[in-house]
């Protein structure tokens, strides 16, 4: 399970009882259909259901399995790789500060190297962020 059923389903999770279009329009899928569709992913999956009247409601929380390298941060669900790149981030930024008042030499090389190293991890966190979001 990922990208839009993803969010379906947290959002029934967070939300409860849920009707198609309270989904569609919450979520900002473009079709009622759409949303249609992976609510019926997530009720052949079994971890929701349809009610008599029509709403969706979620009989199998699963959200520790999807949520594995995630934390709750207030309302916001972040991928936990964000904190540790923020760090290397900052750590950089003071590192550039202080070289940089310093003459020009082989720290360069150093800080181009930590700097890609960067790069990369920010690549991944938004990569795992994305997987979440759709």
């Amino acid at each position: 399970m990922r990208g839009n059923t993803v969010r379906v389903y947290l959002f029934v999770l967070k939300n409860g009882p849920c009707e198609l279009r309270e989904v569609q329009r919450a979520l900002k899928l473009s079709t009622p259909s759409l949303a249609f569709y992976h609510l019926s992913r997530l009720v052949h999956s079994g971890v929701v259901n349809r009610t008599a009247d029509g709403r969706y409601i979620v009989v199998s929380d699963i959200s520790a399995d999807l949520l594995d390298g995630y934390v709750k941060f207030g309302r916001r669900i972040i991928p936990q790789l964000f904190f540790l790149t923020l760090i290397f981030t900052v750590i950089l930024g003071y590192y550039v500060y202080l070289v940089w008042r310093l003459p020009l030499d082989t720290d360069d090389i150093v800080t181009i190297v930590y700097s890609l190293s960067i790069i990369v991890l920010w690549y991944e966190t938004l990569k795992v962020w994305r997987r979440l979001s759709g």
